[in-house]
C-alpha cells in the first residue's frame, strides 16, 4: 500500500497544517531521531553544496540555516566587481538566500532562530508561500556590483514531499526556477528496501502524518521516475536507513535532450 491512499479517512493526504501546531516543539521533537539515524549529517553535507542564489524550500524551522557558509560576501563584506559572481559560485558561496515555507509559525520559529545566531547575514528573504506554486522573485544579490539574477543556482528542500500532496507537481515547479546548470538537492524519507518494512511504515503513516505533519511511506522512487519525464534528470541517489532515507541530485534538461544515462545509486 503506498502513501497516496490511507488507511485512516480522517487523516487527509495534505498534512502541512499540523506543522502550525507543532513548530514550537518540532526541533525538540526531532533531534534526537535525526542524530541517531545520521540526518544531520546528511543535512550538513546538502547544505554545503549550496552555491550563488540559493532558495530552501519546506525550510521549516530553519535546520539546515547553521550548516550553510554565510560567507563574507553575505555578511556585506563582498568586494564586488565584474565576475565576481561567478567567481562565488565557483567556490560555493551563497550570494543570495530564500526560505520557503507554507507555515507562519515554522517560519517565524526560523526567522527569529537565524536572527540570533547569524545577525550580520544580508541578502535573505523570508516568504509564506506553497511551494508547489511559483517561486518569488529573487533578494538583490549581496554583492554590490553583481545584477541579481532571475532563477535559482541551488534549489534545496528536506522532509517536503511527504507534506505535499502533489510531490512531483512540486519538484516540477521548482525546476521553472532552476538556472541554467542549477541544482535540486532533496534529502526525504520514504519507503524502505523490503516488504517487511514498508508494510510497519504503512500500518505506522496515519498516525505519524496526524503528529507531525507528513506521510513518511511515500513512493520517492516513482517520483523520481515521473519528474524525469516531465524535463528533470536524475543525476545522484542516495539511500540510508535501510533505504527510508533519500538523497537526491536533480538536474534541468533542456527541451528536446534526450538523457540516456542511468543515475548513479550507493
Amino acid at each position: 500500500r503506498r502513501a497516496t491512499s490511507s488507511s485512516a479517512p480522517s487523516v487527509p493526504l495534505d498534512v502541512s497544517e499540523r506543522y502550525n501546531d507543532i513548530a514550537s516543539e518540532f526541533d525538540a521533537d526531532v533531534e534526537w531521531m535525526e542524530w541517531m539515524m545520521g540526518l544531520l549529517k546528511l543535512r550538513r553535507e546538502m547544505a554545503a553544496r549550496a552555491r550563488g542564489a540559493v532558495c530552501e524550500v519546506s525550510v521549516g524551522t530553519g535546520r539546515n540555516m547553521g550548516f550553510y557558509d554565510w560567507s563574507p560576501v553575505m555578511m556585506g563584506g563582498g568586494k564586488g566587481g565584474k565576475g565576481k559572481k561567478s567567481d562565488e559560485e565557483e567556490q560555493g558561496m551563497v550570494t543570495s538566500f530564500t526560505a520557503i515555507d507554507k507555515s507562519p509559525q515554522m517560519i517565524a520559529v526560523a526567522r527569529d532562530k537565524f536572527s540570533r545566531s547569524h545577525p550580520g547575514v544580508k541578502g535573505v528573504q523570508w516568504v509564506i508561500q506553497d511551494a508547489s506554486l511559483p517561486l518569488p522573485p529573487l533578494p538583490p544579490s549581496s554583492s554590490p556590483d553583481t545584477p541579481t539574477p532571475q532563477k535559482y543556482d541551488t534549489i534545496l528542500q528536506t522532509m517536503g514531499l511527504c507534506s505535499t500532496p502533489h510531490p512531483s507537481a512540486l519538484l516540477l515547479n521548482l525546476r521553472n526556477h532552476l538556472a541554467p546548470g542549477g541544482r535540486i538537492f532533496l534529502l526525504e524519507h520514504g519507503r524502505g528496501y523490503w516488504g517487511w518494512l514498508n508494510g510497519i511504515l504503512d500500518s505506522l503513516a496515519p498516525g505519524h502524518a496526524e503528529r507531525f505533519g507528513c506521510w513518511w511511506n511515500r513512493e520517492i522512487g516513482g517520483v523520481l521516475e515521473e519528474v524525469e519525464k516531465g524535463g528533470l534528470r536524475v543525476v545522484e541517489v542516495r539511500r540510508r536507513n535501510w533505504g527510508t532515507t533519500w538523497w537526491v541530485e536533480l538536474e534541468a534538461v533542456e527541451e528536446g535532450v534526450r538523457e540516456e544515462e542511468k543515475p548513479s545509486s550507493k
